[in-house]
């Protein structure tokens, strides 16, 4: 990499969060890691984690923070998300699935992202920025062609220069359209779940994205129609609270895991109108969308040790 992405840029972002903050996500994660020789090799699984040295750590601080103030974007309201798929980590590898890199994306992410011309179309854009963190974004990125992206040609999202900066304006790119998307079906489809309605708050929009972008905004939907219903059988109408997916459900979680009969009983007790004050958090672990239970207990754990100073949901 350029020296230009290795060194601190704190003066060129509006905000930013401290550098400890992704040293952390980085020392606490525990998946699977990939060596790339070059983004056009095949993954190779490795047992060795990164080396946090000095240059390492910057440069995934810096292509966080750029893709954050290039886009007018809240690191603190992203910081989970990557915390949760790679720890921050570049070459974070999902040996059984499609997932890769510090994004963990899969084709179907990728394709959604690169269609309709978009990402030809963002980038030119950025070269017209005056902004610096724009320019590193454009500078770096790389040329990209889907039908290069199949399992043995991972490599795309992890092989540096191109990473961790290609991969984190995918991430946008894809944020953004759900954010689209959620807000169309708002309007149109969603405006008939009259039970749901008033609690849908631009808060309660934002988290939902950030559970679509692992359980994709069909299921989001479906999730919603669902827990709409179950409102209506009990006659309740449902407020921000309900909706509201900061909710530690890790106890909860635990015990579905360790007996899943209890989550067929559990379904079906709602499908009989029997659970008089169920939230949408836990409706939606009880139907197995249990990204949003680690994202909340991943924030519990982070305050624990930090405090407030990297992440808000």
């Amino acid at each position: 990499m350029p020296e230009e992405y290795l060194r601190p840029h704190n003066s060129d972002w509006t905000t930013s969060i401290p550098l400890k903050c992704i040293q952390f996500a980085q020392r606490n994660f525990n998946g699977n890691f990939a060596q790339c020789d070059d983004e056009e090799s095949k993954p190779k699984l490795t047992v060795y984690r990164p080396c946090q040295t000095e240059n390492y750590t910057h440069l995934v601080y810096n292509a966080f923070h750029d893709v954050m103030d290039c886009f007018n974007l809240d690191p603190k309201e992203f910081y989970l998300q990557f915390m949760i798929e790679s720890g921050f980590h570049i070459n974070a590898f999902n040996k059984t699935g499609m997932d890769s890199g510090i994004a963990q994306f899969t084709a179907n992410g990728i394709k959604k992202v690169i269609s309709k011309n978009r990402i030809s179309r963002t980038r030119e854009a950025l070269l017209s920025s005056s902004r610096p963190s724009c320019s590193r974004i454009s500078s770096t990125m790389g040329a990209f062609d889907i039908t290069s992206f199949s399992v043995e040609r991972r490599c795309a999202m992890i092989a540096v220069p191109q990473n961790p900066y290609r991969s984190m304006f995918f991430n946008y790119i894809h944020t953004m359209l759900d954010q689209i998307e959620l807000k169309s079906d708002v309007e149109r489809e969603l405006s008939t779940l009259e039970s749901l309605k008033p609690a849908l708050t631009d808060r309660i929009k934002r988290q939902l994205v950030y559970l679509a972008y692992n359980r994709g905004m069909t299921g989001i939907k479906r999730l919603l129609v669902g827990y709409s219903d179950y409102k209506k059988s009990m006659k309740q109408t449902a407020t921000e609270q309900d909706l509201d997916l900061n909710q530690n459900l890790a106890r909860v979680k635990k015990i579905l895991r360790a007996e899943p009969e209890k989550r067929e009983i559990l379904a079906r007790a709602i499908k009989k109108g029997k659970l008089n004050k169920l939230s949408f958090a836990e409706y939606a672990v009880i139907h197995k969308a249990t990204y949003v239970a680690d994202m909340v207990a991943t924030q519990d754990y982070v305050q624990r040790q930090l405090g407030d100073q990297c992440s808000r949901f």
